[in-house]
């Protein structure tokens, strides 16, 4: 995903027909990087959002419910006093560059008629938002940047506003002519045509590079030199459509989710993605921002289970292999029963404050003498009891660490599972579940849970199979047990992925006995999907009778056993072919 200086100059045609001539009523900061200007156009009220934020930089219409803050930020107060009443006159796109300039008629506080330019530049890390007077003198500047920032370009209040510096040895790709396109591209030899557009042309994404490509050779890693005049063809409609005005904006889905947003149809992908053509830019990128504002709160809402998790994980790590290492330490223990056997058989040779003493090794079928040592302040019996005394402590040692590594063992995969689940959670109420889980499982306190209007249930996740069978999923370890051990009959199948973290995954046999073979394969692909392997080709399923599920006594939430069960390996993408309910 890129916002490339084609998807501005869509941006700018759309804000041309819509605001040009319209005036400011009100202008709100809801958040650090991000300024809205509400304005009147004709009968029309709309919203200006301008966003510098580096992770999701833009400039459009936009209809995303924004809580504006009780206190208006400084540069929020400097805008309002400057362009309140103000009426846009013009939005220019200065060169092919990722920004766009907004010239507003305004009144100060006199009442004489200024001009005051918004400069919204959307180039990733280094975005910004300026206001600027007559003489392009910044008014003010939503993040300044001095010389200990950036040596080449300052931005400061007071300062003649300059535009970026062009990226060297980078052209135009509006202005480029048919024969230096074929000359330059011939001069890139085998080079990949997407990466020869992208190096050579400035605002051109690599999303738009390889659609060119595509749609001159059929390739998107095609050669430039021996493919220059498909090329140029291909590169010449693009940028002929970006002259015109004549702007298609695609949103391009992959797995469901928005994954990449251009000006034009995206063709490259084929089948394997689902592209959405929209009338407005700025409708596009409100439903693709949507999405992801709806995921970045829920990783916010989630951030303290993610640091709890995580560091409950290291711990555990440390702890296993600190025992493990114990562990191995007992491991000799048996020599040490025989070092105090072979000196119980030699005590007639031994004096106290001998420090070593020589013996035949007879537990060795070669007899070999060795030598032991000795405390020197005991008295012979005493020495053969010390080293009984060590085979007594390293016997002991090693059954309750062998017990503790398992309990850690199974702590670990616990923690492991919840984090599965909170990777895998899409909406608000899991996060909350899978707090309540921890909490219930002592975790987290039940005083750290701030207090809020109890939530509704997520549900299960519901699948149809190709034969009609119902597929039911659990989101977290609560529901995996209450979908298990209570919601599940006993001669339904259950599937989960094999010793790794995953779902509970039931299919409801609705009283048949034996269920078609790719109803089975469906479920087993559910559950391969609901798991931290998704992402493999093959993945290997569990499934047997519900009625051989065991839940140990005082188990952790999601954890059953099972001793009769059947494997299978499937993929994963079978899943998105079925029907969710």
């Amino acid at each position: 995903m890129a916002l490339d200086a084609g998807m501005i100059a869509a941006l700018a045609h759309e804000l041309r027909a819509a605001l040009i001539g319209g005036k400011t009523e009100k202008i709100h900061q809801p958040e650090r990087d991000r300024v809205d200007l509400y304005m009147r156009a004709g009968r029309k009220q709309a919203r200006l959002t301008l966003s510098a934020c580096p992770g999701n930089p833009r400039a459009g219409l936009s209809e995303l419910p924004k809580e504006n803050p009780a206190v208006p930020p400084m540069f929020c107060v400097l805008l309002r006093k400057h362009l309140n009443g103000g009426i846009l006159e013009a939005i220019e796109q200065p060169g092919f560059e990722r920004m766009l300039v907004f010239i507003f008629r305004a009144r100060d506080e006199m009442g004489f008629e200024r001009k005051r330019t918004v400069v919204c530049e959307m180039m990733g890390k280094y975005g910004n938002l300026l206001l600027l007077d007559e003489e392009k003198k910044i008014l003010g500047v939503l993040r300044p940047v001095d010389f200990t920032s950036s040596e080449k370009r300052q931005l400061l209040v007071g300062m003649t506003y300059e535009l970026p510096p062009k990226q060297e040895g980078k052209i135009d790709p509006t202005t480029e002519g048919t024969d230096a396109f074929i000359a330059r591209a011939e001069a890139a030899g085998m080079r990949g045509a997407d990466k020869f557009i992208v190096s050579t042309y400035f605002g051109v994404s690599p999303l738009i590079a390889r659609e060119i490509s595509f749609r001159a050779t059929g390739r998107t890693d095609a050669e430039s030199a021996e493919n220059a005049r498909a090329l140029q063809r291909e590169f010449d409609n693009v940028f002929a459509r970006v002259r015109e005005g004549l702007f298609s904006p695609c949103l391009i889905r992959v797995d469901g989710k928005n994954a990449e947003y251009s000006f034009m149809p995206i063709e490259q992908y084929g089948r394997s993605a689902e592209a959405v053509l929209y009338d407005s830019p700025s409708k596009m990128l409100d439903d693709f921002h949507a999405e992801r504002e709806r995921e970045e709160r829920i990783r916010r809402r989630a951030q303290d289970l993610y640091k709890l998790l995580h560091n409950i994980e290291a711990r555990l790590l440390r702890k296993i292999a600190l025992q493990e290492e114990e562990l191995r330490a007992c491991a000799d223990k048996e020599r040490l029963r025989q070092c105090g056997e072979l000196i119980k058989a030699n005590l007639y040779a031994l004096k106290k404050g001998d420090k070593t003493v020589t013996v035949t090794d007879w537990f060795d079928p070669d007899a070999p003498s060795v030598t032991l040592t000795l405390d020197g302040r005991l008295t012979p019996a005493e020495e053969a009891q010390r080293y009984f005394k060590k085979y007594a402590k390293a016997k002991t040692a090693e059954r309750e660490l062998t017990a503790q590594i398992s309990a850690a063992k199974e702590e670990l995969a616990y923690i492991r599972s919840v984090l599965d689940a909170l990777d895998r959670a899409e909406l608000p109420n899991e996060t909350e579940e899978i707090r309540q889980e921890l909490c219930a499982s002592g975790y987290i306190s039940k005083r750290r849970i701030p207090p809020s209007k109890k939530a509704a249930a997520s549900g299960f996740l519901t699948y149809r199979s190709s034969d009609g069978y119902k597929i039911l999923c659990g989101r977290n370890n609560l529901q995996n047990d209450a979908l298990s051990l209570k919601i599940a009959e006993k001669s339904d199948w259950w599937f989960h992925v094999h010793a790794s973290p995953g779902s509970h995954v039931i299919l409801l046999c609705g009283g048949v006995d034996d269920p078609p073979a790719r109803a089975f394969t469906e479920a087993a692909a559910v559950a391969a999907a609901n798991s931290s392997l998704a992402g493999n080709a093959r993945v290997t399923v569990d499934y047997t009778r519900v009625k051989n599920l065991k839940k140990p006594p005082a188990a952790r939430p999601g954890y059953v056993i099972y001793h009769t069960n059947y494997s299978a390996e499937v993929d994963p993408k079978i899943e998105k072919t079925l029907k969710k309910e």
